[in-house]
């Protein structure tokens, strides 16, 4: 039975060949973003770099393991369709790393997110989804490296897999909904501050949506087309996505740090360093964050002094 559901080899090999040219691409966009960090951030925490090199480390092996499993289907078994129900090897391996890479720019936004608003109950409600969603996608690692079959993991694990898409869909869309929230509360009536505020809400919501659209998509293809390739292939291009928009968020301080004029925080064991001048970038920051504390406005100027004093 577990056979016979799969019949298409079109629906099988084209969306694994689009997912990995689309991870290739995501990628390449990836070491561009690696780095323009390294030249804009040299003197960050050590702890960011470790992410960033984590997050490219496992995202070379994940696209290597991608192709090898892609010749594997389409070279090594050329000919025998009904070979293409068993996962390759090199799949299996892909779908274990595949949780790491995706829980750690979600520990990363979480982070971000206490923060900025310092609420135990969000955060720790935002850590549980994440990490439920990590242990689901190990789960289903695991599980398809045992068994092997695609279909036979469809049928008994489907509630895991769903589990997995929600927590996740969950986790992004919550962070992402909290930190508009907790932005558009502190605008205040000066142009210069809210057009800030309104610029850090943008950048949220777009690397929130990136991975909630690329998660969304490969549930609904998953519940629609359970026995095909057609959700894997967007699996395949899941873990690009979520570093894209790690190292996004980490490259954007240097677009505010062009717009302020920042003036030197004197608490530098909380705050990042900062240029002096306008138009300099950002070269010292120690935190992945920006700090709302040191944003030039008309409150800065003599007129009152700025209400917003957490950091992002």
């Amino acid at each position: 039975m577990a056979q016979t559901a799969v019949t298409d080899v079109r629906t099988l090999l084209g969306p694994m060949a689009v997912g990995s040219v689309l991870s290739g691409v995501a990628f390449g966009c990836a070491i561009v973003q690696t780095y323009s960090y390294y030249q804009r951030f040299p003197r960050d925490s050590g702890y960011i770099k470790a992410l960033v090199n984590f997050e490219m480390a496992l995202q070379t092996i994940h696209l290597f393991l991608l192709l090898a499993s892609l010749w594997h289907m389409v070279v090594t078994i050329y000919g025998n369709p009904d070979a293409l129900v068993l996962f390759p090897q090199y799949m299996n391996v892909t779908l274990i790393i595949c949780g790491p890479i995706a829980f750690a720019p979600q520990a990363f936004f979480i982070y971000r997110l206490w923060r900025l608003s310092k609420n135990v109950a969000l955060v720790g409600f935002c850590c549980m989804l994440a990490a439920c969603r990590f242990a689901f996608h190990l789960i289903v690692g695991i599980t398809a490296a045992r068994v092997k079959d695609i279909a036979l993991v469809v049928d008994q694990w489907r509630w895991c897999i769903t589990t997995m898409f929600v927590t996740s869909i969950a986790c992004d869309a919550i962070v992402a909904v909290a930190v508009t929230y907790i932005l558009r509360s502190q605008r205040t009536e000066f142009r210069r501050t809210s057009w800030i505020i309104d610029k850090l809400i943008f950048y949220s919501v777009a690397t929130g949506l990136v991975t909630i659209g690329g998660e969304l998509a490969q549930a609904l293809c998953f519940w629609a087309m359970p026995h095909n390739y057609v959700w894997l292939g967007f699996y395949a291009l899941e873990s690009g996505l979520y570093t894209n928009s790690l190292l996004a968020a980490l490259n954007t301080r240097a677009v505010f740090n062009r717009v302020w004029p920042i003036q030197p925080s004197t608490d530098h064991s909380t705050h990042p360093s900062y240029p002096r001048s306008a138009t300099q970038v950002n070269t010292g920051d120690k935190v992945p964050y920006f700090s709302m504390t040191n944003i030039p406005s008309e409150e800065q100027s003599g007129q009152g002094e700025s209400p917003l004093k957490e950091e992002f």
